[in-house]
């Protein structure tokens, strides 16, 4: 056909290509005289414009209609002989007139000094450490004060184990004899009051946000340090709310992503005010007392109500 018409082959090609180029304008032009824009798939065509992308962002921790999950949250106690449960009293009737959904103990709810492995063998530290029934004792000693305001089984009851309760599983490690004895009695102790009880290092999840007594680095290890807020937000893929340090503070971590960030909640301690832990003497502390209010919805701590151990006083002592 090319030599019947006196054309190369590759002269045929290129009118075929300025007869389709030809005919694309000639409909783009009546689409742009009939005032057309098409959108497809997000995306906006016009002759004179460049191409613009439409994204709808969504993003669920900014969502207002997803539910709102009220937790009362306590950080570490340490509940031990002589310690005073006063403080409990006024913790068990502020969550009585709050009516919170949950109440969460963040753990070392329990001193267990009884079975502490840093006093040397022998030494006066480890004769002058209280019993084991004695600090069981204390411990229900705590818990009859704050189910004197608030009954039993009203608001759903949660501890996550700290460093301080799983002293009970090392201490039976050691001594095989006393396996599922000690342990049995510490959870017990919660049962009969209608707590649930979560292991050390496990993880408590309300409305996408993670509880635990204190977040475990790559090396086993607690993670600590003075802002340890900041190294557990660096590493961490969602909100977490945690104890263990005993110094109250909390961030907003930035992620990216559309609006997108995590919150990381340190409780500091609920023990009486100025009460610092032996193991604590001469340390650089800044500790805090008293718990916190949390809304959570959509994977965040939306809001935190700290309310000191001295506003409880005043309250209700």
């Amino acid at each position: 056909m090319a030599d019947d018409l006196g054309l190369s082959r590759g002269g045929i090609q290129d009118r075929i290509k300025r007869l389709r180029r030809d005919g694309l304008i000639r409909e783009a032009q009546q689409a742009a005289q009939e005032n057309y824009t098409p959108d497809i798939d997000g995306i906006a065509l016009s002759i004179d414009a460049k191409p613009r992308v439409r994204v709808r962002a969504y993003n669920v921790s900014v969502t207002k209609d997803l539910p709102v999950r009220r937790v009362l949250a306590i950080g570490d106690t340490h509940w031990k002989p002589g310690q005073g449960v006063e403080h409990m009293r006024w913790i068990g009737r502020y969550a009585a007139e709050s009516r919170p959904d949950n109440v969460v103990h963040i753990g070392d709810a329990l001193d267990m000094e009884s079975c502490e492995f840093h006093s040397a063998a022998g030494s006066a530290s480890q004769m002058n450490r209280p019993s084991f029934q004695d600090e069981i004792s204390a411990g229900e000693d705590a818990l009859e004060a704050y189910h004197s305001e608030i009954g039993l089984g009203e608001v759903p009851h949660d501890v996550i184990y700290g460093n301080h309760e799983y002293r009970v599983e090392r201490l039976e490690e050691l001594a095989p004899n006393l396996a599922g004895t000690l342990t049995l009695q510490r959870d017990q102790l919660f049962a009969r009051y209608r707590w649930k009880t979560t292991p050390y290092r496990h993880w408590l999840f309300f409305e996408g946000v993670g509880f635990i007594h204190v977040p475990i680095s790559i090396m086993g290890k607690p993670i600590g340090g003075r802002y340890p807020e900041n190294i557990i937000g660096n590493q961490a893929t969602h909100s977490i709310v945690f104890g263990h340090t005993h110094r109250n503070n909390n961030i907003t971590v930035p992620k990216i992503g559309i609006n997108n960030s995590i919150t990381i909640t340190n409780l500091g301690s609920a023990m009486p005010h100025g009460y610092v832990p032996s193991y604590a003497e001469g340390c650089t502390t800044g500790l805090t007392y008293g718990i916190h209010e949390l809304r959570l919805r959509g994977g965040r701590v939306e809001s935190d109500k700290f309310v000191s151990m001295l506003e409880l006083e005043e309250r209700y002592a």
